[in-house]
């Protein structure tokens, strides 16, 4: 089984599946039509749809209608990645270690639910599968999965199951994990004008306002000397983390001095009264993640920026709302920016926090093959970020998610080397075959 996972997950990775750019079109079909061969080839019923931005892959297997029916989620879509920044090897060429696989897509997603999915194939094989199984292969989710509501409404009566396995998030440590929910997030385009046109610094420098100062102005104000957001009744709906959770939260260990050395950063920001697991799961949180202004080229533009632009990311809890959180921002910057400045605030998508409802038949059931793989306690854990489609699954499926993370804490999803480690996946291999088989 492995080295058939290896061998198409080295096709799959060398498929340059990129939805945030466009020049990845054509991977963009190729990966479709792979994708929806392989489930014909077995046993599937399978289409590709298309309609709701980049095409998603469908297909249905029935073993007995007397049986549950299990939806199986992934995405195929990966984030871009920089062949010079790549230790030794080519990001999307599949790069097998001694520990460990690299590649783009090893751990999100395509590493992940194809163990699942070569399961369910050996499964049908040997006719020891025991759930019909209905398989969503998506390409939008690392742009937000802006049309899977629409999808799964249109769909509804193709898509209806007991519940829905989802495996796109990392264990802690060598630890077994189930997640039981997701902050919410949304994120916003701050543009700030100071003038109609770039102004030169020789003429005008220091006597008018230079927009990308404004901007850095704007932004270093959204967090005090002890790293607390200073927006106007931000915290109000935060509900306290309950005393079980924070003590089982301390309970997993995450190596917070391997994650320094690994990233090279200097220091923690920590709360004084919680650990970071749960800062990063149960707080909210702001993030600038990108700025621009002025000259970008090359050489230099001795002239004072009119524009600047921030993206802001907000990761809030499932007791706040984003009308109540994005409208406190925009009143802070009413009430606070000079006369002299001119802003826009667009606000995208909206996803909100999530919280499962863990005491379900699936979820026990996977807790128990997760025992008797790993050999101990398997913690619930929640996620600074989320899937979009968990969200809508109950609001519109009435499906229950499972959530079993895959991949290793330090996979850096998204970023230089990501990664799976090999152990992990001989393990994985186990657990959905106990998870899905007769036996």
């Amino acid at each position: 089984m492995l080295a058939a996972y290896y061998q198409i997950l080295k096709e799959l990775i060398a498929m340059q599946s990129i939805s945030v750019d466009i020049e990845h079109m054509n991977d963009n079909e190729k990966i479709a039509i792979y994708l929806n061969a392989m489930l014909y080839d077995n046993g599937f019923i399978s289409e590709i749809v298309h309609g709701y931005g980049n095409p998603l892959v469908l297909g249905k297997f029935s073993v007995d209608k007397s049986l549950p029916t299990m939806l199986l989620y992934g995405h195929y879509d990966v984030q871009a990645a920089d062949a010079n920044e790549w230790r030794n090897h080519d990001p999307f060429s599949l790069y097998i270690g001694k520990d460990k696989i690299y590649g783009r897509g090893v751990a999100d997603n395509k590493g992940q639910f194809l163990i699942h999915l070569l399961t369910i194939f050996d499964l049908i094989q040997s006719k020891k599968l025991w759930y019909n199984v209905i398989v969503l292969l998506e390409w939008n989710e690392e742009t937000g999965s802006q049309y899977i509501e629409n999808f799964l409404v249109d769909y509804r009566q193709d898509l209806l199951s007991d519940f829905c396995l989802i495996s796109d998030s990392y264990i802690i440590g060598d630890t077994p994990c189930i997640d039981a929910g997701y902050r919410w997030w949304v994120n916003a385009k701050l543009k700030i004008i100071t003038a109609n046109t770039d102004l030169h610094s020789w003429l005008y420098g220091w006597v008018v306002p230079n927009a990308i100062h404004e901007m850095n102005k704007i932004l270093s104000k959204l967090y005090d000397i002890n790293n607390k957001i200073t927006i106007p009744y931000f915290y109000y709906d935060v509900e306290d983390v309950p005393f079980d959770v924070l003590v089982k939260n301390k309970k997993m260990k995450t190596d917070t001095q391997k994650l320094m050395t690994d990233t090279w950063i200097k220091t923690i920001f920590k709360d004084k009264d919680t650990d970071m697991l749960t800062q990063i799961w149960l707080k909210p949180t702001i993030q600038v993640t990108w700025i621009s202004g002025g000259h970008v080229g090359d050489g230099y533009k001795n002239a004072i920026p009119n524009i600047a632009h921030a993206h802001i990311n907000f990761r809030i809890v499932k007791n706040q709302t984003p009308r109540k959180v994005l409208g406190a921002f925009d009143q802070r910057l009413q009430t606070t920016l000079p006369e002299y400045l001119e802003y826009e605030l667009e606000v995208g998508t909206v996803y909100e926090a999530v919280k499962i409802d863990t005491n379900n038949f699936y979820i026990k059931k996977a807790e128990t093959v997760l025992q008797q793989v790993f050999g101990q306690q398997v913690f619930y854990k929640y996620s600074g970020g989320g899937l979009p489609i968990v969200d809508v699954l109950d609001r519109v499926l009435s499906t229950k998610p499972v959530l079993i993370p895959l991949v290793n804490e330090d996979c850096n999803a998204h970023g230089v080397n990501e990664n799976f480690d090999i152990d992990l996946i001989e393990k994985w291999f186990q657990f959905a075959y106990g998870f899905m088989s007769r036996d």
